[in-house]
């Protein structure tokens, strides 16, 4: 029933109470179907708008709850929701997560073999499903468009609406003729969704898919879990390497830029014991569903890859993205960093930036035939540039691009956690404002730099450029400083640049403030370096957390399905933080697992958390003689690494214990860090030795910035790489952040 607000008709009443029941149901479903207490911020007024029947354009970053926009309401609403979705991998990977939580969702796609594509037809023309999704060319055939008129439709949601666009950054010619569907279908309401555009490709989107009149929900571009970090590339695949070591065991992607450099990459990764596999868009399509595949369900943890990759995989727990090479605009990168922390927990996005990989992406846009496109892709690059390059926070950046003002710095970026040196620039940012006035808005920051530089070449001269005022006023300052200066500028919303006028210098609003007191405060401009930063800490049992994720891992094998399918790396990292559980009521609150979900695996979790707090009480008891008590922050030892423990409790010496088991010293050593980690309580002071109790202090005073090698190099007594992961591994268990 339409809403209906006029003062004085009869029925209002009648209206506000269809609504209220509206909003019941749909709070119900939230709880009881997705597990979810209550709605983010937008997601409630989207799914009243569809469920009124109107039309709405849907901005929401990548893991803000896009999906129950169209779900819940094709869930209420009488009919089935058609839902275009642009990779097959998508459309499997939800149709797997809606069905786990006991919703009637289904796929069609030429993926599907002739009688499986049968039976879901039937399912759909019988009125059985609440969800089908399906490709915009299966979706826009005459057979299909037909069967459409002949079934109830609920709704249209068109994801990944960007594609539709020739300003977005994923153009698909196959998405331009679903402007066709308000046409055909227009008591139907549509929604289309999308993580990235900027306010010209919103508008484009709009007119090609008729949503001129819809109503737009623009949510905020910002991800907070998600820390943004930019470091000059100089040996990449250490620097890879040494970020990987924060992040043992966690998924994560690798984008570059070339299917050479993703092989050579991966195969080097794989050489340092990283579950690392290619992926890129020469390699056969079987191929490229398995390594998807095993990614999904962590066989592989780190996946290399083009940008082929990525855009339809449904996996929250990618933990980091680390871009190799530059990408090609800050909407291929937003959305490629955005494939992160999904499910809102800590992750990392790194990217080395060089400025070999900035020629690379130019002499690629120079092979782009449309002179139009070509302009619009350069502007695009030189804002990514200016990301990469510029001195402020990285997130006030990226949300400034997208038009999404804010005063605050993000503190969870590498220029925030690492501030550079401020000095006062208000002459210098008076010096731009007038020398842009004076080249009337039309130039580029390149132009305007070569006039404050005094540079007299041709261009200049034939437009007598070189007699303005401003000619020449900066020439004390070099061509890298005054681009820095202009950009941060950009940045900070005193200019906008003209990406329909080759990217030309405008001043803003915020321009005329400064004629005022108000100073200027800008970074001072230095070579890109390598960040030392802080690393993530948590408030979870690590090996609980780990013991959670076997037993996920363990269900998700007998039901042939990825693991975070069945449960959410939210949802386990919440239960290994529960202190005691009677049954498996104490799971209800639990995000993500609805009513489905706690019937089938409650009660399996339950146990687990049951046998673990069992365990540690033990471990506990054990300890009262004395002895530290230490936390297990690691997996349970393994066989070979058992028999090292029940050897060193009989008092057996380091060499005896490698004598015994045919290993070298070193291994040993290897052991009883796992050991450690365990929770088993070896005498790490009497290994380290008379230094230890100096050494515990240096380690407490080190620079909460500096790398693992960094602090080991500083250490007055010389350790072995082993001895000092020891070390470490003892703090840890004593709960030493």
């Amino acid at each position: 029933m339409r809403q209906c607000w006029s003062n004085g008709d009869p029925s209002a009443s009648i209206v506000i109470m269809a609504s209220k029941t509206k909003q019941r149901q749909a709070l119900k479903i939230l709880n009881e179907t997705f597990g979810y207490p209550e709605f983010r911020p937008m997601q409630d007024e989207v799914i009243f708008t569809m469920l009124d029947g109107r039309d709405a354009f849907v901005l929401m970053p990548t893991g803000g709850g896009k999906s129950l926009c169209y779900q819940i309401p094709s869930i209420m609403r009488e009919g089935t929701g058609i839902v275009v979705s642009p990779l097959i991998s998508l459309m499997k990977d939800q149709v797997d997560a809606l069905n786990h939580c006991g919703v009637n969702a289904a796929y069609y796609n030429s993926s599907l073999k002739s009688a499986e594509a049968k039976e879901v037809l039937a399912e759909f023309e019988a009125g059985n499903l609440d969800l089908l999704y399906v490709a915009p060319e299966r979706l826009l055939t005459k057979t299909f468009l037909k069967r459409l008129e002949q079934v109830k439709i609920a709704l249209f949601a068109i994801d990944e609406a960007h594609c539709v666009s020739q300003w977005g950054h994923d153009f698909r010619p196959e998405y331009v003729r679903l402007g066709e569907l308000r046409k055909l279908f227009p008591k139907v309401p549509l929604l289309a969704l999308t993580a990235t555009a900027d306010e010209q490709t919103r508008g484009d989107i709009a007119k090609c898919l008729g949503l001129t009149r819809a109503k737009r929900f623009i949510s905020s571009f910002d991800r907070p879990n998600i820390r943004y970090l930019i470091a000059e590339k100089r040996q990449p695949l250490t620097q890879i390497l040494q970020f990987l070591d924060d992040w043992k065991n966690a998924s994560g992607i690798i984008y570059c830029l070339s299917r050479k450099r993703v092989e050579d990459l991966a195969v080097n990764l794989q050489r340092h014991g990283v579950r690392a596999a290619a992926y890129h868009a020469g390699m056969p399509a079987r191929v490229r569903e398995k390594v998807q595949d095993d990614f999904l369900r962590d066989h592989v943890q780190v996946i290399v890859a083009t940008i082929a990759f990525g855009m339809g995989v449904d996996k929250p727990n990618v933990r980091f993205v680390i871009h190799h090479d530059l990408p090609k605009s800050i909407e291929s990168y937003y959305q490629e960093t955005g494939r992160a922390g999904r499910d809102g927990l800590d992750s990392e996005a790194l990217m080395l930036y060089g400025s070999g990989d900035v020629n690379l992406v130019r002499r690629l846009i120079e092979n782009v035939e449309n002179p139009k496109q070509r302009q619009v892709e350069i502007h695009k690059l030189n804002s990514m540039i200016a990301l990469s390059e510029g001195l402020t926070c990285r997130r006030k950046v990226l949300l400034g691009y997208f038009g999404e003002e804010t005063e605050e710095q993000c503190n969870n970026c590498d220029i925030c956690l690492d501030p550079p040196e401020t000095y006062d620039a208000t002459h210098l940012a008076r010096q731009v404002l007038q020398c842009v006035r004076e080249l009337d808005g039309n130039y580029s920051v390149g132009y305007v730099v070569d006039v404050l530089r005094g540079n007299a070449h041709a261009r200049i001269k034939n437009r007598g450029h070189h007699e303005l005022p401003s000619f020449g006023k900066g020439r004390d300052i070099n061509g890298d400083e005054w681009t820095s200066i202009i950009r941060q500028l950009v940045h900070h919303g005193y200019f906008s640049q003209d990406v329909s006028n080759k990217s030309a210098l405008l001043p803003t609003e915020r321009a005329e403030s400064l004629a005022g007191d108000t100073p200027v405060i800008l970074a001072k401009y230095q070579p890109m370096m390598r960040r030392k930063l802080k690393r993530f800490s948590r408030n979870r049992d690590d090996h609980l957390f780990q013991k959670l994720v076997e037993m996920r891992e363990k269900l998700a094998e007998e039901e042939d399905v990825a693991p975070h399918v069945l449960i959410s790396d939210v949802a386990l990292s919440e239960m290994s933080q529960i202190d005691d559980i009677e049954d498996v009521s104490a799971l209800a609150s639990i995000s993500g697992m609805g009513k489905y979900k706690l019937e089938a695996y409650g009660e399996v979790f339950t146990d687990v958390l049951k046998e673990h707090a069992s365990q540690k009480a033990k471990e506990e008891v054990i300890a009262e003689d004395g002895a530290p008590v230490l936390l297990a922050k690691g997996p349970p030892a393994t066989d070979a690494q058992a028999f090292t423990w029940e050897l060193y409790k009989s008092g057996n010496s380091l060499d005896e214990i490698a004598s015994r088991q045919h290993i070298n010293k070193v291994t040993v050593m290897k052991h009883l860090i796992a050991l450690v980690r365990a929770g088993h309580h070896v005498d790490v002071p009497a290994l380290i030795g008379p230094a230890f109790d100096s050494l515990m202090i240096e380690l407490d005073d080190a620079d909460p910035y500096a790398s693992l090698s960094e602090i080991k190099r500083d250490l007055s007594v010389e350790l072995t790489n082993e001895e000092f992961r020891l070390m470490l591994a003892w703090r840890e268990a004593l709960g030493v952040s």
